[in-house]
């Protein structure tokens, strides 16, 4: 069986998919500012550790928390916190939905945690390339992230 050649690094980031990714994870951290904003403004700041914005879908902001004590404290402060992403123009949000998900720590996940430093030789294309790479990995959640990172390494090791 024949294989299929590598599709080269300009190639990929010049395709729509890669915009599409692109555009939803600059909308997803726009939506983390209004979280943050919104939980200042209701005194609820030590939660937004624990809580994240996962998506806004048919009038409904999903949001998910770290346990079932914290989504019982932000579902009793649900009307404020539509209230809230309806005046920052999100859309019109009518529901709010907390998910809880555990967050299980392990290694590989910490030390992706921290921002890579090891890119910094902007000089060359191909670094500025695996920097983007590693930056949207870093917002990503597995299996992106990890096929992402292989890919950065990739192109970091040429």
């Amino acid at each position: 069986m024949a294989r299929k050649r590598p599709r080269d690094i300009q190639q990929l980031f010049g395709g729509q998919r890669l915009q599409r990714f692109t555009d939803f994870t600059e909308q997803y951290q726009r939506w983390q500012q209004q979280l943050q904003q919104c939980f200042d403004a209701l005194q609820l700041s030590p939660l937004l550790a624990h809580c994240k914005v996962v998506s806004v879908r048919a009038h409904t902001l999903v949001l998910e928390a770290s346990s079932a004590a914290l989504a019982n404290r932000i579902k009793l402060q649900q009307s404020r916190i539509i209230t809230h992403f309806q005046s920052e123009s999100t859309g019109h949000i009518s529901r709010l939905e907390v998910q809880v998900r555990p967050q299980m720590r392990t290694p590989l996940a910490q030390s992706i945690e921290k921002p890579t430093q090891a890119v910094q030789k902007s000089s060359n294309n191909d670094d500025e390339t695996v920097a983007k790479l590693r930056q949207q990995a870093e917002l990503c959640e597995e299996p992106l992230r990890s096929q992402l990172l292989a890919l950065a390494e990739k192109y970091e090791k040429n």
